[in-house]
């Protein structure tokens, strides 16, 4: 792999493997669901440069996730992939079983792009290579990309403005909490 570094943030790093023409998002640590948040939105800013139809999602360094979070990703931020352009999506998942049966009920529910989940990265990094002749298939009957980067914008503000509501509550209901 090539990776050239295109945003690092405490819970995710994300690179561009230029050998393989695909996004690797290595996510690390303990992910609260307002760090999963924040590492979702750095991915999505990622696809308003360039799309990138294959993504190898790393989650072989998590450590814990908050219980919410896929329900979050399964609401909030999968179904939108397929506007991002992506086709296909190996996912390592964590090595924690809970975590792993959690991710895997939220990624069951896509309806695109191909989601297949692994145990490790190197079986990813392989099914992935094999996708390569059917993403250059694809991209030839591929919609309109110009409309669909607008749409992922809007997508991409709205998401942020959601997240920084979001913390603007926490930080008014902690407030509120201490003065009581």
């Amino acid at each position: 792999m090539q990776l050239q570094l295109l945003s690092d943030t405490p819970p995710v790093s994300v690179y561009y493997d230029c050998s393989n023409d695909w996004l690797f998002v290595n996510w690390h640590g303990d992910l609260s669901l307002p760090l999963v948040q924040a590492g979702c939105l750095a991915i999505a800013r990622c696809f308003l440069e360039r799309s990138y139809p294959r993504i190898l999602n790393n989650n072989a360094d998590v450590t814990s996730m908050d219980v919410s979070a896929p329900d979050w990703l399964a609401e909030h931020f999968l179904p939108h992939l397929g506007l991002a352009g992506i086709e296909y999506l190996g996912w390592v998942c964590a090595p924690i079983p809970k975590v792993k049966y959690l991710t895997s009920q939220a990624v069951r529910q896509l309806r695109s792009p191909v989601v297949a989940i692994f145990d490790d990265v190197d079986e990813a990094f392989s099914w992935l290579q094999h996708t390569r002749f059917a993403h250059l298939e694809a991209a030839a009957t591929a919609d309109s990309a110009f409309e669909r980067q607008a749409e992922l914008a809007s997508r991409v503000a709205e998401l942020s403005e959601r997240l920084r509501h979001y913390r603007k509550v926490a930080r008014l209901s902690a407030l509120s909490q201490r003065r009581a």
